[in-house]
């Protein structure tokens, strides 16, 4: 079940599940979804501290990788919110 996503939120997680495997940035997603880049971080960093995302540093790079993880793979950002 969802844990208290935003809309925004279930709206990153549904692209991340549906493009898993992709190298993407929040750029990337931000564009993709049509946000802000600057509004798409603090949706970002919420994401990472519920443990669905985390981002990887890729040498070289200048931009992290916003990547899922398990428990990010395995939520359903559908199902209805949990009343927590």
């Amino acid at each position: 079940m969802a844990k208290n996503l935003s809309e925004k939120a279930i709206t990153i997680m549904t692209y991340l599940q549906d493009h898993n495997g992709e190298d993407l940035t929040a750029k990337d997603i931000a564009a993709a979804v049509d946000m802000e880049a600057r509004s798409i971080t603090g949706v970002i960093n919420g994401l990472v501290k519920k443990g669905f995302v985390e981002r990887v540093v890729v040498e070289g790079e200048k931009d992290k990788r916003v990547v899922l993880t398990a428990a990010g793979v395995a939520l359903d950002p559908e199902a209805p919110l949990d009343e927590e």
